[in-house]
């Protein structure tokens, strides 16, 4: 019988066995580390006569201790987060843009009202109407200011979308070149689990920032976008890129030569998307529709008044509408005696005084009164960005639950490592013991072979 192979085949399990849990307890604090787990197994006996006789034990490998439903569902939230995340940064923005206090273009409305009040009170005072003007002046300002600040988040939402399909594919050609490493080792080596690892560490990470479905392969691994576009297959990558939309006036997102923008919803590229393509020119919209709205029904109720030459009301602002309307917005008069304040041509007059100051209570926008429409604005926005905390709260709660049952199964337990240390620390001095016992045996019989 092969009485040193036995406890040999003891000492090495034990010795391997204790160097997994060595590096077990090492990697404690080691973000995305998998506990792993020294699979031993009885090695084939022998059979001399019709007699099994054993031969020890054998190592089959190192197996991480893995989730895969677990590790598929903290993706999918991990997408969720990264998309909530991103919308609620951009739209968070956006809402410092419409202040509902003292500031902005509803104060600057209120003021414009207030000055034709005051004008009323002495209509042909100049210093009362060139205050008219002044007010319509911020008013407008105001109007332009949001506006190009709403296309400067815009424009800072499109290079995050440039920046972030970089990062994507520095992730996927780092997956592939763990997809190639891992085809040259095998399942049951210790460095194994090391290279698994860091690769779904990589995929969690990607998961971040683009919707992504995994499909695994055995030894690699096949992402691609939920809506089926390639980003890694085997050992090969596939970039995203990215060109100026000459419609939209912002960068689309390509695979392979399809433009996939409008199929992403997850991750960091979904927020921005989702912020960038559709809630920030929704509110742009609005806004142009309420500047275009505000002048012409300003206009048209200046053209009903005189000046105080007598002279027909011309345009109070420059006539604007669609898409550029806010931003363009402007006074059309800088010349205070050209206010039409009277409604018969006097210089006493202020009858079409109320005619500009019944605009306050028409519907400009979308059958709103100007207030109104800006209120409405607002709302959406601060909507949206308490909707967006919602989700994220939601996501983040979540995705803790989930990494806290993975960290069960996955994670490092002092205590058990300690325990499973010294019970493989006995086995290898009871196999030591063992070749000690055995060795002793020998000598024993050759001392007795050479004394007779």
């Amino acid at each position: 019988m092969p009485l040193f192979s036995i406890p040999l085949s003891g000492l090495d399990a034990a010795s391997t066995a204790m160097s997994a849990i060595a590096n077990n307890i090492a990697n404690l604090n080691t973000p995305g580390y998998t506990r792993e787990r020294p699979v031993l197994q009885e090695a084939d006996p022998i059979i001399d006569n019709g007699i099994a006789y054993g031969t020890g034990v054998k190592l089959q490998g190192i197996e991480s201790l893995r989730d895969s439903i677990l590790e598929l569902q903290i993706g999918n939230e991990t997408q969720q987060q990264g998309q909530s995340q991103a919308y609620v940064n951009a739209m968070s923005q956006a809402q410092t843009l419409f202040p509902s206090d003292s500031s902005g273009i509803g104060h600057e409305i209120s003021n414009f009202f207030q000055s034709l009040n005051n004008l009323s009170t002495d209509p042909s005072n100049l210093a009362l109407r060139q205050s008219v003007l002044s007010a319509a002046g911020s008013l407008a300002s105001a109007f332009n200011g949001t506006a190009n600040q709403l296309s400067a988040v815009r424009s800072s939402l499109d290079q995050n979308v440039q920046q972030t399909v970089g990062e994507v594919n520095q992730i996927t050609q780092e997956i592939a070149g763990l997809n190639t490493q891992l085809a040259g080792v095998s399942s049951s080596s210790p460095g194994y689990g090391s290279f698994v690892d860091q690769r779904d560490n990589l995929v969690q990470k990607l998961s971040g920032l683009i919707d992504v479905s995994v499909i695994n392969n055995g030894t690699s691994i096949t992402l691609t976008t939920k809506q089926g576009a390639a980003l890694v297959v085997g050992n090969q990558s596939f970039d995203l890129s990215t060109a100026l939309d000459p419609a939209s006036g912002v960068q689309h997102i390509y695979s392979q030569g399809t433009d996939i923008t409008g199929d992403i919803s997850g991750g960091q590229l979904g927020g921005f998307l989702q912020a960038r393509d559709q809630t920030l020119p929704a509110m742009q919209t609005q806004l142009d529709s309420l500047a275009g709205g505000l002048v012409q029904a300003l206009n048209s109720a200046h053209a009903k008044g005189f000046d105080l030459n007598g002279n027909a009301g011309g345009n109070l602002f420059s006539p604007v509408s669609g898409a550029g309307a806010a931003a363009s917005m402007a006074v059309a008069i800088t010349d205070p005696t050209l206010l039409a304040a009277s409604s018969d041509g006097t210089t006493g007059s202020n009858g079409n005084l109320a005619n500009l100051s019944a605009v306050a209570n028409q519907a400009v926008s979308n059958g709103m009164t100007p207030t109104g429409a800006y209120a409405n604005l607002v709302f959406q926005v601060g909507s949206a960005v308490s909707d967006g905390n919602t989700e994220l709260d939601a996501s983040n709660t979540m995705l803790q639950q989930l990494q806290q049952q993975q960290a069960s199964v996955s994670g490092v337990s002092l205590d058990e490592e300690a325990s499973n240390l010294l019970l493989y620390q006995r086995a290898y001095q009871a196999a030591a013991q063992a070749i000690s016992t055995v060795d002793q045996m020998l000598q024993t019989a050759i001392h007795m072979g050479s004394g007779a």
